[in-house]
């Protein structure tokens, strides 16, 4: 266990909430929650850009650029820089994928 230093100040407010160590695991937990959720929003909303603008998901699009020519044909016609994309895209899956499995582990505790 580690030790972390609080300001006096903090620690008397926490008492008013009841015992100090319990009310700042709570707040721990609630804050690396909240932490989470906002990272989750951003690669959900990134997530949703690419699937609105190749109006697929991720593996659809990943297995249609490997496989289909006409459908890799598509893309490069209207995007020349898809490549960039589908990087960028499935950063923001793992992404997506870390903060869930995070999330997951702050819940349990």
């Amino acid at each position: 266990m580690s030790t972390i230093i609080i300001e006096n100040k903090w620690l008397k407010i926490a008492q008013l909430f009841g015992k100090t160590e319990q009310v700042v695991h709570q707040a721990l937990q609630s804050y690396f929650n909240e932490q989470c959720q906002q990272r989750l929003n951003q690669a959900n909303a990134k997530i949703n850009y690419f699937s609105q603008k190749y109006q697929c998901d991720y593996e659809t699009f990943k297995q249609g650029v490997q496989t289909d020519d006409d459908f890799l044909k598509s893309v490069e016609t209207k995007n020349a820089l898809w490549e960039e994309d589908a990087m960028e895209w499935e950063y923001w899956l793992e992404e997506q994928n870390k903060w869930q499995n995070q999330l997951k582990v702050i819940l349990q505790n």
